[in-house]
């Protein structure tokens, strides 16, 4: 009697010992297997041990990729090769320097460091890495062979290339200098910071947010304040106040026609004279218990047109009051003012030592209220947005200001302080460009990425990313698991 043959020959002629052919939704795939004694049954059975690859009638046999590499890999294993190096925020880092012109700029201005440069900013934003954790950062990223980088990285190498870049004041002046130099509304941001080296003229004692008059340096930033871009920073000795810096600061911008954002320490008639003697526009809000604050003109305030939307709820306010040339702008916010209110009855309950009901009766006309006294032509809604930016900007940079401190107390070269300041910067201006696509690129149709990501959490995402070396001088990038897929396909980040 003729058996019937299971599968045409132009399948079956590739089947050989140790395999076995398969047909799946009408396409040939032949498989390794072995035979395997089991107990339990009394007999041999087959065990898969992956696919070898495809076969088509006009294509033959079709070996299957990643059966390919698995076998690079196993050898490269058993050679100990294989290694892991992160790939995706050095690719990010890479395309984002070119696609917006500062990796032109840096080797317009650095043709000997911008390689050094851009290694350094990767280290800091990646990993906030302190100095002597920078080589330990490149040895495990792709970043080096992206930059076609080979000299050796050591702590006194890094240390040397810092002190030349900080000796290129020039370049790095001419880099951050704005192009567009209209008018802008800026936040002027001063932070003290400690410095124990005798050998840096910078390090001066001087008053501080922990009155302790220690030696110091004061690092002055420039943001736009729409749009919380990092412009320009100015390092100053630490026994100059950042008021009469401001002025040199801005012409060395080149920014013209600014207005300078303060926080609520900022304000005394002394600081408004000396604005006002430089010709400085000024929007500094006032603390709730100054004289000035016209709380009079709330009364039914709820009742006039003075309103306007700011992030999904309405904010009031009086009608101008001019003192002097100067003006102050009073704003009610009612979604602050219940939870102020809620807040404090609710402290009442559990801390009746420190607030009680009488208290709350005299601070309750002032609960959700912001007073702003200025010297420009912006109206109360401007005034109120752009103030209002200032805290985004603080809460931003938070952690790049205190790991920005911890490396220069010891510093004992001003150069290298200068390079190292440099490089900070550069990590900001990126960090930012991040921080962008997250605050403009929606989520739902409520809500952006920002209000679910942070960027801190984007990089991690980045990170995830490797290159895998399986054999010398060959590399695969990594697959790419779900979440980070999703979260870079909505910010149109490639990483290939």
């Amino acid at each position: 009697m003729k058996t019937t043959q299971k599968h045409p020959d132009w399948a079956l002629k590739h089947k050989k010992p140790g395999t076995e052919l398969k047909l799946i939704n009408g396409r040939y795939y032949l498989y390794n297997v072995k035979s395997v004694y089991d107990k339990t049954i009394g007999r041999s059975k087959k065990i898969s041990l992956g696919i070898l690859g495809s076969i088509t009638k006009e294509k033959g046999f079709i070996p299957s990729e990643k059966n390919e590499l698995r076998k690079k890999s196993g050898k490269s294993y058993l050679e100990k090769q294989i290694m892991l190096f992160e790939y995706g925020l050095a690719k990010w880092l890479m395309d984002e320097l070119e696609n917006s012109g500062v990796m032109k700029s840096l080797k317009e201005h650095f043709p000997m460091h911008w390689k050094f440069i851009v290694w350094m900013v990767y280290c800091r934003i990646g990993y906030q890495s302190p100095l002597k954790n920078i080589s330990f950062h490149l040895e495990n990223s792709f970043i080096l062979d992206m930059l076609e980088w080979h000299e050796k990285i050591y702590d006194a190498k890094i240390s040397d290339y810092l002190f030349d870049l900080g000796h290129m004041g020039n370049s790095i002046h001419e880099f951050m200098r704005p192009k567009e130099k209209k008018r802008r509304t800026i936040l002027i941001d001063a932070t003290d910071i400690a410095l124990q080296s005798n050998n840096i003229t910078l390090s001066q004692k001087g008053y501080n947010s922990n009155m302790d008059f220690q030696p110091q340096f004061v690092l002055l930033y420039l943001y736009d304040a729409l749009t919380l871009e990092p412009i320009y920073y100015r390092s100053i000795p630490g026994n100059v106040r950042e008021v009469s810096a401001m002025k040199n600061t801005l012409i060395m911008s080149g920014l013209e026609d600014c207005i300078y954002i303060s926080d609520k320490g900022f304000f005394s008639h002394s600081n408004l004279t000396q604005l006002e003697s430089m010709s400085l526009q000024y929007i500094i809000p006032l603390r709730r218990d100054n004289k000035q604050i016209p709380y009079e003109l709330l009364n039914e305030i709820e009742q006039s047109n003075n309103y306007f939307p700011y992030s999904k709820r309405f904010i009031f306010h009086t009608d101008t009051k001019n003192v002097g040339g100067r003006k102050i702008e009073l704003f009610l916010d009612g979604k602050l003012r219940e939870q102020e209110k809620t807040d404090y009855l609710s402290r009442i309950e559990s801390l009746p030592e420190s607030f009680s009901k009488v208290k709350f009766n005299e601070k309750v006309a002032t609960m959700g209220t912001l007073a702003i006294i200025h010297n420009t032509t912006l109206t109360p809604q401007d005034i109120y947005v752009e103030y209002k930016n200032r805290g985004s900007i603080e809460q931003f940079f938070d952690h790049f200001k205190n790991t920005i401190e911890a490396d220069c107390s010891y510093m004992q070269r001003e150069e290298s302080l200068n390079g190292w300041l440099f490089i900070n910067h550069l990590s900001m201006l990126m960090i930012y460009k991040l921080f962008q696509i997250l605050k403009t690129t929606p989520l739902n149709k409520k809500q952006n990425l920002i209000h679910h990501y942070s960027f801190h959490d984007a990089i991690e995402h980045l990170k995830t990313i490797k290159k895998i070396k399986f054999a010398p001088g060959e590399f695969v990038t990594s697959e790419i698991n779900k979440s980070t897929r999703i979260l870079l396909e909505r910010m149109q980040i490639s990483i290939t």
